[in-house]
């Protein structure tokens, strides 16, 4: 470790509480920009599934096995809000439509396990609202 040997003449404590100040101001802007949510339109670059093998197994495990074993199909939409982390919050996850609607919360399950490469806006990750369809099938 280099030892940078400094001079205490005042400046350099004025600059640095500037500096300090100056940082304080600009976290609530950017909290704000990351508060806002973001549609697909408005994206560079779409949100992605980590791992659509994973979504597959989640998928498959959460079927409810009364619906399974008598053939039923169905499909769920979904909504809900990625965050910068790629991580769903639980708390915006919506269901849209659903045609069994014993499959709604089946899905909602899914979309709380659910990660994602976030969306961006200018190679910067945001938040972002979601239309995801799950697809149930007997097979």
């Amino acid at each position: 470790m280099q030892r940078i040997r400094t001079r205490h003449d005042g400046r350099g404590l004025l600059i640095g509480l500037l500096f300090a100040a100056s940082a304080f101001v600009a976290i609530p802007v950017i909290a704000g920009a990351q508060d806002k949510v973001y549609s697909a339109e408005e994206l560079t670059t779409k949100p992605k599934v980590g791992s659509m093998t994973r979504t597959a197994q989640l998928v498959q495990r959460s079927y409810p096995d009364k619906l399974k074993s008598a053939g039923v199909d169905g499909t769920v939409q979904v909504q809900f809000i990625i965050g910068v982390d790629g991580k769903v919050d639980a708390s915006s996850i919506e269901i849209v439509a659903a045609t069994v609607p014993a499959l709604g919360e089946a899905a909602r399950s899914v979309a709380a396990k659910l990660e994602f490469e976030p969306g961006k806006v200018n190679d910067s990750p945001v938040r972002t609202r979601v239309l995801l369809p799950i697809v149930y099938k007997a097979r």
